[in-house]
């Protein structure tokens, strides 16, 4: 039996509801977060950072008109605001390693961004890694700040030590549990970025690696025989199918004889 919930059902205390609730939202939000951090956006943030010097003043290419990918990430649509600029802005983003092109008259110019390198994704790793211990202190923050609320509260007898005790008990409890899944889902997202270039820097990732890699067997575990009972299921379904077309053909069958036996029984 899971202590902290056999304990939550039996003490009324709300410090730590509210605390976990706190975590699990931290939690959520830390997810949330990973998701605007993708391979394919490295480049164009180089693009976007890049600054033209236009008479004398250094101006991003993002203040010279606006950037857009409406069909692919890797595909940049730049459209310039002057027309006047866009040989000396196309001309720029050749110098600068993209592949550009522009049609006589029109005022965008498209640009192939290319895949990031290994430096530019192992840059983002780090970025994960920043964002996964920059959640994990947030927890610890939680679990402190609510501490001392507690302590408050057995200095003002508005709780005993016992409840105190178990309400801290909770929130560890907590507090471990959800560091490690901010943890795992910061190596998933690292694996993720990284591909083949992925490997274990972080002092606990090759544990964590392993919990992943047994998380992935149990779903595809799972899957598979969900895969198998749906296909018995339709085996069965269809012997029951072949059973009843079979009942009902020698139904007519004997229908079929009756009416013909009868024929030759009746006199002309």
């Amino acid at each position: 039996m899971d202590e902290g919930n056999y304990i939550s059902s039996n003490v009324d205390e709300g410090y730590s509801p509210e605390a976990i609730a706190n975590m699990e939202n931290a939690l959520e939000e830390f997810a949330v977060s990973l998701l605007e951090i993708k391979p394919e956006d490295a480049n164009i943030a180089v693009f976007r950072g890049l600054k033209l010097t236009l008479k004398g003043r250094p101006r991003r290419l993002a203040e010279l008109g606006n950037v857009e990918s409406p069909d692919d990430p890797m595909k940049i649509e730049l459209m310039i605001y002057n027309k006047e600029q866009i040989e000396q802005v196309l001309e720029f983003i050749k110098q600068n390693g993209f592949p550009a092109k522009h049609d006589t008259g029109s005022q965008f110019i498209h640009i192939k961004v290319p895949k990031p390198s290994r430096m530019q994704l192992e840059e983002l790793g780090d970025e994960v890694i920043r964002r996964t211990n920059s959640a994990a202190t947030r927890l610890m923050k939680i679990k402190t700040n609510t501490g001392l609320r507690i302590r408050a509260a057995m200095e003002k007898e508005y709780i005993d030590q016992r409840i105190s005790g178990i309400a801290l008990k909770k929130i560890d409890n907590a507090l471990e549990r959800i560091t490690k899944e901010i943890k795992i889902i910061g190596v998933i997202k690292r694996k993720a970025i990284l591909g083949s270039f992925f490997k274990t820097v972080e002092r606990d990732d090759a544990d964590l690696v392993k919990i992943i890699n047994k998380r992935i067997k149990l779903e595809k575990d799972k899957i598979f025989k969900e895969q198998e009972l749906r296909i018995q299921a339709e085996a069965l379904e269809s012997q029951a199918q072949n059973a009843e077309n079979m009942e009902n053909v020698n139904t007519k069958n004997v229908q079929h004889q009756i009416v013909d036996d009868n024929n030759i029984s009746t006199p002309n």
